[in-house]
């Protein structure tokens, strides 16, 4: 059952990500592109049983390496907000390693909110790219009407 629900979970994190993908700039696609290949290398090493603290947060330091050249280079207020989301993960897991504190409810809560938060961050990129598309085709088309009818 938890490994079903762990799929359903990853599928529904690469919509939203492909969603970000097919609609964004070239910015939200090499973020979907990083964020989508994380979520292979997460998803592998978890289905092959090598979950541990160390390899959690090598994986998520990774994660938020490589989406603060994209925040910088392309200047993406939602490249911007993915890599906080991934400094914080990143930050979570060094706390708890670091500490030697115990998995509890608060990491899990903390740690799901943030996961959860990374793909709605690409959902609502992506609309909002998606609306801003249809956007600007509506008005070159009064645009083109204008013109035509003159």
């Amino acid at each position: 059952m938890q490994s079903l629900l762990l799929i359903i979970e990853y599928a529904l994190m690469g919509a939203c990500a492909l969603f970000a993908y097919t609609q964004g700039g070239r910015a939200e696609r090499m973020g979907a592109v990083w964020f989508g290949g994380n979520m292979i290398v997460a998803a592998a090493a978890s289905f092959s049983g090598f979950v541990s603290p160390v390899i959690q947060l090598v994986e998520d330091g990774v994660f938020a390496l490589g989406l603060l050249p994209l925040a910088m280079i392309y200047v993406s207020y939602w490249m911007g907000l993915l890599t906080f989301i991934a400094a914080a993960l990143f930050s979570l897991e060094a706390l708890y390693l670091l500490n030697d504190r115990p998995i509890d409810t608060a990491y899990i809560w903390v740690n799901n909110i943030l996961w959860l938060s990374a793909p709605l961050v690409f959902l609502v990129c992506g609309a909002a790219k998606y609306r801003k598309n249809r956007r600007a085709a509506k008005k070159a088309q009064q645009i083109e009407a204008i013109a035509v009818g003159a």
